[in-house]
């Protein structure tokens, strides 16, 4: 079983307020139908966590952001305050040893940079047996360990979840449902679960705020874990039935004519409005004495046009002494299109504007970053953990880091010195 540490008790626990009352009142006309007479009135609990976190790098005109969606990140020369800082809450009650209801609300800064609060989880639990359990309402994505919890840093031992991993996901949780079975084996426990649903998210690039258009969700994952060691392998899914942006430069494509330009019409004819994402992943954690080590490596493909494919990858090691923590991590992302080469002659000024549209839309989710981070952890309180990293990326591509404009940039270094605190409630 997991230490029983302050960390790992909150993550247990999880998800907040808006609408615990309204999923209780729901969950119980069942709830009672289905227990017994003598069983107690239902427990609550109230617990949350929370980052204030501080960033500076030296890199003019560029935004350092942690997620793709953020509006904003620590731009250059200016000591920045809102790329990390967050504040959840959470409520959680039992209605007897099978049923459970569990709320959480975050605000943070959103991809359409402002501090709205934002319901991430808000299901019920049902628990027949050890080995069973079924949750259905809002869930996060489980593709990564610990990812479905991804913006409570106190569980990290990082400031952040490497940006080049975590920072990915644009669709982190579902509505829907999911299903957990477990079972002893060995010296731990083995799980394995599937979930499916509505995606609910979003993200920010080249100047807008853009929400995925509500796609189908599905996912499965397999997980082993004992005292010093977890292992994770997953793999999910969304498939998005009608996504028209791409539409109008396909119009624009086949209104030239083939004796212009034959590959043209080919590439209009490839520019759909459906699309799938599928991901895959391993992940490790060992815990045990001083030595904290974490990895996960990522697979991503995005048929869209032209078609994206890469992989994502992190490891970090950590050493406590004492109430210190000192830890050394390296990133790396790499997305690349498929080639589908365009030649436009310069005819015109129309056509020289639509060979520039092309060549940004078949670059616009390229991605080619690294970072080396370098930090040390300070545990205290109970529930407190204070953080001091330096992190140095060198991207020749990347939509995590933004212009003033919020256009994507390419070749660029830059390193962020970030000091953040971390807590539990």
């Amino acid at each position: 079983m997991t230490p029983n540490t302050p960390q790992n008790r909150y993550t247990l626990r999880t998800p907040l307020q808006r609408l615990s009352a309204l999923l209780a009142l729901c969950a119980s006309p069942l709830l009672h139908a289905q227990s017994a007479p003598q069983e107690a009135e239902p427990t609550w609990h109230f617990s949350g966590f929370g980052t204030l976190g501080a960033g500076y790098h030296g890199t003019d005109g560029v935004q350092v952001r942690r997620d793709l969606d953020q509006a904003r990140g620590y731009e250059g020369d200016k000591l920045g305050f809102r790329a990390d800082t967050r504040l959840g809450v959470q409520a959680t009650a039992r209605f007897g040893p099978a049923w459970g209801v569990t709320v959480q609300g975050l605000s943070r800064l959103s991809r359409d940079n402002d501090w709205a609060p934002e319901v991430t989880w808000a299901f019920i639990r049902h628990s027949p047996t050890d080995w069973l359990d079924l949750r259905v309402g809002r869930l996060g994505v489980d593709i990564y360990p610990s990812g479905d919890s991804r913006h409570v840093g106190y569980a990290f031992t990082a400031a952040r979840p490497a940006p080049e991993v975590y920072g990915m996901a644009t669709d982190d949780r579902f509505d829907g449902a999911d299903v957990t079975l477990s079972q002893p084996v060995g010296s731990g426990i083995a799980s394995f679960k599937v979930y499916g649903g509505r995606g609910r998210g979003g993200y920010y690039l080249y100047g807008q705020s853009l929400a995925n258009e509500s796609p189908v969700t599905v996912g499965a994952n397999a997980q082993w874990s004992s005292e010093a060691l977890t292992l994770k392998a997953a793999w999910g899914s969304t498939y998005t039935a009608k996504d028209p942006s791409l539409q109008p430069l396909a119009n624009a494509l086949r209104q030239v004519p083939a004796v212009v330009s034959p590959m043209a019409g080919v590439r209009a004819a490839e520019i759909g409005i459906s699309h799938h994402v599928n991901f895959a992943s391993l992940g490790l954690l060992y815990d045990q004495g001083p030595l904290t080590v974490e990895s996960t490596l990522g697979w991503e493909r995005f048929t869209a046009f032209p078609r994206y494919e890469g992989w994502a990858g992190t490891v970090l090691a950590a050493w406590r002494i004492g109430a210190w923590k000192p830890y050394v991590g390296y990133a790396r992302n790499r997305f690349t299109p498929d080639d589908k080469p365009l030649a436009l002659p310069a005819l015109n000024p129309q056509l020289v504007m639509l060979q520039s549209v092309y060549d940004r839309v078949v670059d616009r989710l390229r991605i080619d970053q690294r970072t080396v981070t370098l930090g040390a952890r300070y545990d205290f309180g109970g529930n407190y953990a204070l953080k001091f990293q330096i992190d140095h990326t060198d991207a020749a591509a990347s939509t995590l880091f933004l212009d003033r404009a919020g256009m994507p940039v390419s070749d660029v270094s830059t390193t962020l010195y970030s000091v953040v605190l971390d807590f539990v409630f």
